[in-house]
């Protein structure tokens, strides 16, 4: 059998309900046996969150009146996924930034494609192509071609008239 791990997508924007960080999600953090409540920062899955006030109403992984919110992330007065919290601005920045940068790759390999699929005599700027701008060059500044080739018999023509159904071998002469 094959060990198998869940796929999941997670950028800076990320949230983990285990630690209450941003950058990684449950699946991928290194603090499984160390949980803290994103509501109070307690040492506690924010699920476990329960109010100490007796007599609250208030159900396990609820947020109250009583209890005292605090972000495990910046300190604040507030809890962790609080829209006002600096390290949640922060984090939201650096994955937009980041999707950014992924999309212009993207274009770029998407643009690397699309040239290596054109024809060989399509060029970017929409010019001639190599070949086609051969054509237009006049003669006198073309460069030098290889000169062509005479071939020559080997044979005398009495041999050859001797040898009758025999081909005569050419010779190549430069």
């Amino acid at each position: 059998m094959y060990d198998v791990e869940k796929f999941i997508t997670a950028g800076s924007d990320s949230f983990c309900g285990v630690c209450s960080r941003w950058g990684h999600v449950e699946a991928k953090c290194g603090a499984l046996k160390m949980p803290v409540c994103m509501l109070c920062a307690g040492q506690h899955l924010t699920m476990n969150h329960k109010c100490n006030v007796v007599g609250c109403k208030a159900n396990a992984g609820q947020n109250c009146t009583h209890t005292v919110d605090k972000c495990v992330n910046c300190k604040g007065n507030h809890i962790a996924k609080a829209n006002v919290c600096v390290k949640k601005q922060e984090a939201i920045k650096k994955a937009r930034e980041e999707r950014r940068t992924w999309k212009e790759r993207e274009g770029e390999r998407q643009n690397v494609t699309t040239d290596q699929q054109k024809k060989p005599d399509q060029v970017e700027d929409g010019g001639p192509s190599t070949a086609e701008a051969e054509k237009k060059v006049p003669e006198e500044e073309q460069p030098e071609k290889e000169p062509e080739v005479q071939v020559v018999s080997t044979q005398a023509t009495s041999e050859a008239s001797s040898n009758a159904g025999i081909p005569e071998t050419p010779m190549k002469q430069w």
